[in-house]
């Protein structure tokens, strides 16, 4: 797998919610992803979340990619990253996947993980969601994987139920 290339501090990670997309076209090598439905505070990736993981992505291809740190408060044993923060993660990534690789707005129904190594805790880990399966007629098949360096720490495959979502009266 490539390295992947945020072109900012990747200690940072901002995005907007989940309903729509469109890519920031800022000097960036490869440009940002932005959600175009209002921030309602997603703990993944609001930046009004002020708790939240602020998670950010980027398309590669048929792929959606992002570096992250996970911050010591989010640990399980010492130096390492808790399982469900984990989970949170490669969850954000794959329903990401379906907004930026399909335009559908997608629900988790089914999100099954293997923890293949510890992640740990304020290092930098990269993150790649694809979509695997689309031949059913109700939902997509997302998996997305947490890698360091060349060791992968864990694999999610998830089926997403794509959803007519209205926006909630102001």
């Amino acid at each position: 797998m490539p390295p992947l290339d945020t072109a900012r501090d990747p200690r940072r990670h901002t995005c907007d919610d989940r309903s729509g997309a469109e890519t920031d076209r800022s000097s960036d090598a490869r440009a940002e992803l932005k959600f175009t439905f209002p921030d309602h505070g997603c703990f993944g990736c609001s930046t009004k979340n002020l708790d939240g993981l602020h998670l950010r992505f980027f398309k590669h291809g048929r792929e959606v990619r992002g570096t992250y740190r996970i911050a010591e408060r989010f640990h399980g044993a010492p130096g390492l990253a808790h399982g469900g923060i984990v989970a949170t993660i490669l969850d954000e990534f794959s329903c990401a996947a379906a907004v930026f690789l399909t335009g559908k707005r997608v629900m988790t129904g089914e999100l099954t993980i293997r923890y293949e190594s510890p992640c740990p805790v304020e290092q930098d880990i990269e993150i790649v969601a694809r979509i695997t399966g689309r031949d059913h007629p109700r939902y997509l098949v997302i998996e997305s994987e947490v890698r360091r360096g060349e060791r992968r720490l864990a694999v999610s495959t998830g089926k997403f139920f794509p959803q007519a979502i209205a926006e909630p009266a102001p």
